[in-house]
């Protein structure tokens, strides 16, 4: 669940960039991420390659972005994704070059969202913040938790190969520059570690354009040669991946999108008319998250015997491993990879609610 900053008026400024070509042809959310982009930042520079399906016509009525506009050197695809970080250092460059002689550069940061990707605007003043202190205590880089949506917009994928958190937000005045396939970014030195998440929606949409965008992507970064040899290994590692259901409230811009993919933005689930008892101590968990759970009542318990015998099930405990496998609840503290920070109280308890049916009012 996120949790809302209230503090003083921040001074850093905040740029975004990013890349993009063919939104429409392959189904991005583009459209979604750039107006989502734009409620934390003023400006947003964008490199947009040569398009044969009306993209760039379609962002006619944004006037906060600054349009790089860009061809693909195709000696670039299919050398391990070069093209995507060579276009994204485009928009990044443009952005420092614009601002090189601006007084406030030296405290400017950027904010890089592929456009599959959001952030929620619940979250919005406490990356501000983040990225505030971040500057202040010599950071120069943010790294966000990530939500990898899978099929759907209520389970995200959770297994090694999905990465558990990555560098968005850099300080301009740096070295810094996107790498390899455009995941992240290279000579990061000292990053600071946010709990905020990215809303990565890239395996949610209709299911000819996902498979029309999967293997454009792999022609990006392998050689054409060996195409058949990595679409096949990918089809065989997509087919293995693991999921948790996470009943959340997505960012606004999404929910006509996800209506229109036949889902609900409102999950209208039943009440359980009953209380729900949590072993543990309310101080330890986000207030908005609590008060809007889907049952009659939340207690918050300091052991077992506080639960009357007949409402065992309705007990969820995040801490004792042998009681949540006696329970039944037992879930993974964080995403599989080695890498991977261990999701905070609010999120676990959120996967714990969805495995139990219960949601956010």
């Amino acid at each position: 669940m996120v949790l809302f900053y209230s503090g003083p008026q921040l001074k850093t400024k905040i740029y975004g960039f990013t890349l993009l070509r063919n939104g429409i042809k392959y189904d991005y959310s583009y459209i979604e991420c750039l107006k989502n982009l734009s409620l934390l930042v003023d400006k947003i520079y964008l490199a947009l390659g040569e398009s044969d399906d009306g993209t760039f016509e379609s962002l006619k009525d944004f006037d906060n972005i600054e349009f790089i506009h860009t061809k693909w050197d195709p000696a670039l695809m299919g050398d391990g994704g070069q093209i995507l970080s060579q276009q994204t250092n485009v928009a990044l460059e443009k952005l420092r070059e614009d601002l090189k002689d601006d007084p406030e550069f030296k405290n400017a940061w950027g904010m890089y969202l592929q456009c599959d990707e959001m952030i929620h605007e619940d979250e919005i003043e406490r990356i501000k913040h983040d990225i505030e202190y971040a500057n202040e205590q010599g950071h120069d880089a943010v790294r966000f938790r990530y939500l990898h949506f899978w099929k759907d917009h209520y389970h995200i994928a959770i297994n090694k190969r999905w990465y558990p958190q990555e560098v968005r937000a850099i300080k301009l005045d740096s070295k810094i520059l996107s790498f390899g396939d455009a995941q992240g970014f290279s000579d990061v030195t000292n990053p600071y570690e946010s709990d905020c998440k990215i809303f990565h929606y890239g395996h949610v949409r209709d299911e000819e354009k996902l498979a029309e965008k999967q293997k454009q992507l792999i022609r990006f970064i392998r050689p054409a040669e060996k195409f058949n040899k990595y679409f096949n290994r990918e089809k065989k590692a997509f087919s293995k991946t693991k999921t948790v259901r996470v009943n959340l409230k997505h960012p606004r811009v999404m929910k006509e999108r996800i209506e229109r993919m036949g889902e609900k933005y409102d999950l209208d689930l039943p009440t359980k008319n009953e209380p729900l008892y949590i072993l543990g101590n309310s101080h330890d968990f986000d207030t908005s998250l609590v008060k809007n759970i889907s049952a009659s009542e939340v207690k918050f318990v300091s052991s077992k015997s506080e639960v009357p015998r007949d409402k065992k099930d309705n007990l969820i405990t995040l801490e004792n491993t042998f009681i949540k496998k006696i329970l039944g609840t037992s879930l993974p503290d964080s995403m599989e990879s080695p890498f991977a920070r261990e999701w905070d109280k609010n999120f676990k308890l959120l996967i714990s609610l969805s495995k139990r049916g219960f949601y956010l009012k």
